[in-house]
């Protein structure tokens, strides 16, 4: 990208910057629906362009100006060399087992020589490295790939699988490691894996109003949106459902921000991430 793309014309802070023609953009996996179910399902009025991407490619729109805002990986946010706010009070995390980032593996964890890494993990790739050398003192190769179990698991000892993918395979290999639940068991903190980010004065209190509404609707439609996963996945929307409401955190509270800084203090130890950033957020 131009270095000219960073210096676009900004909307002025405060309510009154026009939201027209912003575009946001959203990861498309179960865990992330509720937070823009209201706007996805045009349950309020936005003139938002939404824009579907996989976790990676969301960060890179961003970093890269071509969205306004983002759904990004939490690890994305301590690696990028300018200044992003984040939308309050609302994240994507855990706080005991998180089913949906699951190691799967052949034989003893501290025989594991070689782990094969879902392409698309990101802040799940580096808390896996975390609890590799804090917990388990392995130092272990990786090569990331698609997330397919089988091929996985054919060229290494184990296979870290993210999002909806471990879905289908979670009852399939009871030889697995849950990483949030070992997070939780190193550090006491709930561990965040995503959360919605963007420039400062590209998105107004006006969006961050609409995005924090759809989310309220998204919390307040679980039930409908696990259903019609459900009806994709050919499952029982009840395992859907459990998983949201019971294994995902939304709220981005005191405890969540401590969490968040821990990893990325751990991130910065094992020289993961060049510096540990300060949290900015969107004023309400």
């Amino acid at each position: 990208m131009e270095i000219t793309n960073y210096f676009k014309p900004q909307s002025p802070p405060g309510d009154s910057a026009s939201t027209k023609g912003k575009r946001i953009s959203l990861i498309n996996r179960l865990e992330f629906q509720p937070l823009f179910y209201g706007l996805k399902s045009n349950l309020i009025k936005h003139p938002f362009e939404l824009v579907d991407a996989e976790p990676l490619a969301a960060a890179r729109s961003l970093r890269d100006g071509e969205v306004e805002l983002s759904l990004i990986p939490s690890i994305e946010y301590a690696r990028t060399k300018e200044t992003w706010n984040i939308v309050p009070d609302i994240c994507v995390g855990c706080s005991s087992n998180v089913i949906n980032v699951q190691l799967f593996f052949k034989k003893g964890l501290r025989d594991l020589k070689k782990i094969a890494v879902d392409n698309q993990a990101a802040s799940s790739f580096i808390l896996l490295k975390i609890i590799m050398r804090e917990k388990f003192m392995r130092d272990p190769e990786f090569v990331e790939m698609p997330a397919d179990m089988e091929s996985m698991l054919n060229q290494a000892d184990a296979a870290l699988i993210t999002g909806d993918k471990v879905l289908q395979y979670y009852h399939q290999n009871q030889n697995r490691l849950d990483l949030n639940e070992e997070w939780v068991d190193l550090t006491g903190a709930p561990f965040i894996y995503s959360f919605w980010a963007g420039r400062e004065f590209t998105i107004s209190g006006d969006d961050v109003r609409l995005i924090m509404k759809s989310f309220d609707l998204g919390t307040r439609n679980i039930e409908h949106i696990c259903k019609e996963y459900a009806i994709q996945q050919k499952s029982d929307w009840s395992f859907f459902h459990d998983f949201l409401t019971n294994n995902i955190t939304y709220t981005f509270g005191e405890e969540e921000k401590e969490g968040l800084l821990e990893f990325y203090n751990y991130a910065f130890f094992f020289g993961f991430i060049d510096y540990i950033p300060d949290l900015h957020f969107y004023p309400l």
